[in-house]
């Protein structure tokens, strides 16, 4: 083999390996540029949302709403505070202690290394988002794509968490993964501090010191694969105190259902409400707030229609029932 033929063929290897390195780091620096800068509204500002929404639905809950939320499935919790003269509570410090415990979840909660945060994380979002059924081709470049993207939201994620750890100034305290981050950033997240908040709250409502791998009654590491991860990885929170552990599981399971939902927003019927709109949405909810009031005007006119029919049919009824009679008289 030439010598000089060999020499520029691994330079041009080489060159063409430089150049591929290059790109994939400035394609993840882009990533990373574009989570920080361009995903919002930001996770704080969502919480603070689903804070006002849940004290704003408890302000007119009764005890039955409280009931049902507190049995109803996981698939679509809907949390509420409610009083009675019973049991009064303050809805809204109760909603907002919950909204501190979530917060603090989130940033203190760390995506764990490799396989955890590649593969477990990808896998969960390709199960939500794998409606149609692709070629094994498609099908391995998608779930690549994922894994990476998944890779940078970690390293961002959790070098937010430390440089929030390490220091108590203003500064470290704006560095908040929710203060910098949003929704997709937190779709990566949330079933590690969803995971964190389960076993705080088995642990709580068992009232004891047991490993959270005891599960209540139920196989939760064939459905959970975050449940095989140990505590020393994945340490439980407990939850707020003084709230029921049912309305506690409620909170954040809401709020991580409404997280996943926000963006099958263009999926809803125009005449469906979209609570995670609420949330998620650029405008904070304006366009769905106007919508919600549209249509309420829309169901008030079409009743009163309703009911001006009902009196209509009611007056030519009675007067062709006297007509009737006054026929009757003269005959």
């Amino acid at each position: 083999m030439n010598p000089d033929f060999y020499a520029r063929a691994l330079a041009s290897l080489n060159q063409q390996i430089a150049t591929a390195a290059a790109t994939a780091e400035a394609d993840v620096e882009a990533h990373a540029k574009s989570l920080v800068e361009d995903d919002l509204p930001k996770i704080d500002s969502a919480v603070k949302s689903y804070l006002s929404l849940v004290a704003a639905r408890s302000a007119v809950a009764s005890d039955i709403d409280v009931l049902s939320a507190s049995a109803a499935s996981s698939h679509h919790v809907q949390c509420t505070f409610a009083s009675s003269s019973k049991s009064p509570v303050d809805a809204n410090r109760w909603a907002l202690m919950c909204a501190r415990t979530l917060l603090s979840a989130i940033n203190s909660t760390t995506i764990p290394d490799g396989e955890s945060a590649g593969e477990l994380a990808a896998d969960n979002a390709n199960n939500n988002n794998n409606v149609e059924t692709k070629s094994d081709e498609e099908e391995k470049v998608r779930a690549q794509l994922q894994k990476d993207a998944t890779k940078v939201v970690a390293v961002l994620w959790n070098k937010l968490v430390m440089v929030a750890k390490g220091s108590d100034n203003a500064k470290a305290n704006q560095m908040k993964p929710s203060k910098v981050l949003g929704r997709e950033s937190l779709l990566v997240a949330y079933p590690y501090i969803e995971e964190r908040l389960r076993r705080g709250a088995l642990l709580a409502d068992n009232g004891t010191d047991a490993p959270s791998s005891v599960e209540d009654g139920s196989d939760a590491s064939t459905t959970n694969p975050l449940a095989s991860l140990s505590d020393e990885l994945l340490p439980p929170v407990s939850p707020p105190t003084v709230i029921d552990i049912g309305q506690w599981n409620a909170f954040y399971t809401e709020f991580g259902h409404l997280l996943g939902n926000a963006d099958k927003g263009n999926d809803h019927s125009p005449t469906m409400e979209d609570d995670s709109a609420l949330l998620w949405s650029c405008d904070k909810g304006s366009a769905e707030l106007q919508q919600r009031r549209e249509l309420r005007s829309q169901r008030a006119t079409e009743a009163l229609a309703s009911v001006d029919g009902a009196k209509a049919a009611v007056a030519d009824a009675f007067g062709a029932s006297a007509a009737g009679s006054e026929e009757t008289k003269q005959e």
